[in-house]
Formats: structure tokens, C-alpha cells, sequence
């Protein structure tokens, strides 16, 4: 991944978390939207990785900020670099610390006023991989955004040796997103939901089609944040990042094993 090109840094900034992803089983992805100014943020190291051990998001009593929860942090420094326009350099030398959690009630306004009614702008003329050439021109490019699917087909847990993958299946104007196996979503809330599901069933792999996920997750409307991750050879690939049911679901996070 290029560096990041950081410009001015700013003051410190509100976040309200929807992207808590696990990128490798000791590393997270953070990704919210800003507090005053609605954009997307993707923290990203002075090196441009995106990968954060748990422990930046330890608030003062101890805990961990998690999906949904509003947090403070010391400063941010926009770094954008293609396509990853929302990429901001976050101080987390200073804990954050939590202001505040979107109450249940208030999820489906919340996710209804971020999403976007298509992915046009993450993924052009409805690609499934991007090279540099696919690019939108004109600063037009995002690498993240929530959006209300109009079906999800199907989700998938299973095991991957002693790792578990969780896939994703939508349909969204007309497209179908992610297959059989579906898109990868390295979710932690919803890996830690799969692995309990795995192990109280004894199963090896689960599906849950559309109906099934709506009934086991309680609610009528699920939201999905989609996002670029890199690829080889200068590919970028979408990931379901974000699985938001507009109902809190029950999940025991082992931040030992994302």
C-alpha cells in the first residue's frame, strides 16, 4: 500500500464507530463516521497499514469500545491515497475515550441517514475487483459506504482450520454481491457470533438464507458497510467490513483470538 500523504492535523475528533474488522487474529481495522462533519474515517499508521491491536481502543473503565459506540480521540490527520480517500492518521497515543453508544432504538435512523442508496462509488459500473485504471476520476473514488441491501441472500460461517470465515451474501439493484461463499466480512462481532453458532451446533459449516438471517438476527432491516482492502498486483477487493441488523445481537468478543 503507498504511504499516506498526511496534510493538516486536526483537533480532536468525535467517531462514531461502525467498523470494528478483524485483520489478522491479533490485529483490528477501525472505521467510523465523524462526529460533525458526517464523512467516513479509516485509521490508518503513519505507514499507511490499517492494523490496530485491540488495546488503542481501551477507554478509561477498562473496556473496549466497540461497534455502535461514539469515542473521542486526541487528533486526526487526514492522509489520503488513492483510493482510500478516507484514510486519517489517528492519535491513539492518548486513549480514546467513550462519549457515548447509539441506543437500539436509534440504530435504524442512524444507519438510514449514512447509507447511500447504491455502491457507484466504491465499486464502479458494479465491479468486483478494482485495478488502478478502474478508478473514478475527479475525486469521485471512496473506498467505504454503508448501504440497506435489498435482499441478503445468505450468510456462511465455517471453519477454515482452526480459523472461522464468514461470508456474505446480498443482492442490491439488481447485482448479486458475493457468491456462494459470499463476501469475506472480517466483522469481530459477527466472527465471535459464527464461532459460538459453530461450536454450539457441533457443525463444520453453517448457511443461513435470507429469511433464516432476518428471523436470527430479530429484525426486518440489516445494513452492510462494504470497503476496499488490497489485493495483489495493485487489486483492490471489497469486503463486507460492517454487519449492522438494526436490532443488538449478542456476541462474546475473545480479543485474543479475532
Amino acid at each position: 500500500m503507498p504511504n499516506p500523504r498526511p496534510t493538516k492535523a486536526t483537533a480532536p475528533r468525535e467517531l462514531t464507530l461502525l467498523v470494528v474488522a478483524c485483520v489478522d487474529a491479533t490485529h483490528l481495522e477501525i472505521a467510523g463516521i465523524d462526529g460533525n462533519t458526517g464523512a467516513w474515517l479509516r485509521a490508518v499508521q503513519p505507514t499507511g497499514e490499517r492494523a490496530f491491536t485491540p488495546d488503542v481502543l481501551r477507554v478509561a473503565d477498562g473496556t473496549r469500545a466497540v461497534d455502535l459506540d461514539t469515542i473521542r480521540v486526541a487528533a486526526a490527520t487526514p492522509a489520503p491515497a488513492a483510493p482510500f480517500v478516507e484514510n486519517n492518521m489517528f492519535d491513539f497515543t492518548t486513549p480514546p475515550v467513550r462519549t457515548g453508544h447509539i441506543e437500539e432504538r436509534a440504530i435504524s435512523r442512524t444507519l438510514a441517514a449514512v447509507a447511500v442508496p447504491h455502491l457507484d462509488t466504491v465499486l464502479p459500473a458494479g465491479k468486483r475487483v478494482l485495478t488502478p485504471k478502474d478508478l473514478l476520476p475527479g475525486g469521485r473514488q471512496r473506498s467505504i459506504a454503508m448501504l440497506r441491501p435489498d435482499q441478503i441472500q445468505h450468510i456462511h460461517f465455517s471453519y477454515e482450520g482452526e480459523d472461522v470465515r464468514v461470508g456474505v451474501s446480498f443482492r442490491h439493484r439488481g447485482q448479486a454481491y458475493g457468491g456462494p461463499t459470499g463476501l469475506p466480512c472480517p466483522d469481530i462481532k459477527l466472527r465471535a457470533f459464527a464461532r459460538s453458532a459453530l461450536r454450539s451446533q457441533g457443525s463444520l459449516a453453517i448457511t443461513l438464507d435470507g429469511r433464516a438471517c432476518y428471523n436470527r438476527f430479530a429484525c426486518a432491516r440489516i445494513y452492510l458497510t462494504v470497503g476496499l482492502v488490497e489485493g495483489a498486483g495493485e487489486t483492490y477487493w471489497p469486503q463486507v467490513l460492517g454487519f449492522h441488523p438494526i436490532r443488538e445481537y449478542r456476541a462474546t468478543i475473545n480479543y485474543d483470538r479475532l
